[in-house]
C-alpha cells in the first residue's frame, strides 16, 4: 500500500475503517456465493450459434476450427442434425468477407472429424452428411472426391435416397461421365431403391448438352417419354436451348410445337432461346413471329429477349424498327444496358 493511500486511511476514524472492511469481506463472500456456476458446454447450442453466424456471414475458418478445437476436448458427443445444419450452412455459403469459401471449409473441417483420435464426440456420418458433403465437392469443382464420398456410403451399408442419388448423377455430369450418368439413371438408381424423377433426367440431359452430345441427349428425352415422366418446362428449357445454340431451329420449333400440344406453357426463357437462335441466323422473320407469340402469351421481354430482337433486325436492315423497340423500351420499364 502507498504512503498515500496509508496517510489517507490514518485520517479516518478507526470504526469506519473497520466498517468498510467488514463491507468489502461482506460483498466479496456474498459474490462467491450467489455467482452462479458455469453453464456445461452444450454441442446443440453451439453448433446452432455457429449456424446462424454462417448465415449471417460473420463466422471465420479461425472461428470454425476453434468451435472444433472445443469439440475434440467435451465428452458430450454432438447430434447429428446439429452437425448436418452446420455443414449444409456452410456449403450454401456466398463468399463473404470473414469466409471466402464456405464449402471448402465444410470440407476440412469433415476432414479433421475423420483425422482427429478424439473423433468419437461426433456421431457416424449419415447419408444426410454426406449429401452435403457431395454438393460441396462439386461447387468445389471435385466431383471425384464426391464419387468417393459415394463410395463410402456404399461401403457403410447406408440406404441411399433419392436426394442422394441425384447428387451422386450431379457429379458424374461435374466430372463429364455422362455416359456413367445414363447408367446410373437408367440403371443403378433402381437398384438402390430410387425412382428418378424430373431433376434426374434434367441433370443428365443438361450434361449431355454441356458435352454437345445433342443426339444422346434427344434419345434419353424419348427414353424419358417412354417411362412415363411428362417433361417439365425445365426440361424443354433445356433442349430448345441447345438446339438453339446449335443452330437446329427446324427441330427446336418442333419441341416448342410438342411443349405447347403437352400443356407446358413456354415461358421467357423459352421465347428468349427462340429469338435469340432465328436471330443469330438472320431468320428475322421468324424472329418476329416468335415475339409476337410471347407477348401474345402476357409473357413481357426481358432485357436479354429485346436486345436479340433488335439484332435481328439491325442486321436485316430493319434499324429504324431496331430503334422503336429501344426507345419503347424505356416506357414499358426496361433499361435499357450496353448491349442494348
Amino acid at each position: 500500500m502507498s504512503s498515500i493511500h496509508l496517510r489517507h486511511c490514518s485520517t479516518m476514524p478507526m470504526s469506519h475503517v473497520c466498517l468498510r472492511r467488514r463491507l468489502s469481506s461482506s460483498s466479496s463472500s456474498f459474490s462467491n456465493c450467489t455467482s452462479p456456476p458455469s453453464p456445461p458446454w452444450s454441442p446443440h447450442a453451439a453448433f446452432a450459434a455457429a449456424t446462424e453466424r454462417v448465415r449471417a456471414r460473420t463466422l471465420s475458418p479461425e472461428d470454425a476450427h476453434h468451435l472444433f478445437d472445443v469439440l475434440f476436448q467435451q465428452a458430450t458427443p454432438v447430434p447429428e442434425r446439429s452437425l448436418d445444419g452446420f455443414l449444409a450452412a456452410l456449403s450454401r455459403a456466398t463468399p463473404s468477407e470473414a469466409c471466402g469459401d464456405g464449402p471448402a471449409l465444410a470440407l476440412t473441417l469433415f476432414n479433421r472429424v475423420c483425422r482427429e483420435e478424439a473423433g468419437m464426440q461426433v456421431v457416424p456420418p449419415t447419408i444426410f452428411t454426406y449429401g452435403i458433403l457431395m454438393n460441396c465437392c462439386c461447387r468445389e469443382r471435385r466431383p471425384d472426391l464426391g464419387l468417393a464420398f459415394f463410395g463410402r456410403i456404399l461401403k457403410a451399408g447406408l440406404k441411399t435416397n433419392l436426394i442422394t442419388a441425384n447428387t451422386v448423377l450431379k457429379c458424374l455430369y461435374c466430372a463429364k461421365h455422362t455416359d456413367e450418368a445414363v447408367d446410373m439413371l437408367l440403371h443403378r438408381m433402381s437398384d438402390l431403391g430410387c425412382v428418378p424423377d424430373d431433376f434426374s433426367y434434367n441433370t443428365v440431359l443438361h450434361g449431355f448438352f454441356k458435352e454437345g452430345k445433342i443426339g444422346k441427349a434427344c434419345n434419353l428425352f424419348h427414353e424419358m417419354m417412354l417411362q412415363g415422366f411428362v417433361p417439365d418446362v425445365v426440361t424443354y428449357n433445356l433442349i430448345i436451348e441447345a438446339l438453339c445454340k446449335a443452330r437446329a431451329m427446324d427441330n427446336a420449333e418442333l419441341f416448342l410445337r410438342q411443349m405447347v400440344d403437352n400443356v407446358v406453357p413456354p415461358d421467357k426463357v423459352t421465347y428468349t432461346s427462340m429469338i435469340h437462335g432465328y436471330s443469330t441466323l438472320g431468320r428475322w422473320k421468324e424472329a418476329t413471329k416468335m415475339f409476337r407469340e410471347m407477348t401474345s402469351r402476357g409473357l413481357i421481354p426481358n432485357i436479354v429477349t429485346w436486345s436479340s430482337f433488335m439484332d435481328s433486325l439491325c442486321k436485316h436492315g430493319k434499324s429504324k424498327e431496331a430503334a422503336e423497340i429501344f426507345f419503347s423500351m424505356a416506357g414499358k420499364g426496361h433499361k435499357p444496358n450496353i448491349v442494348s
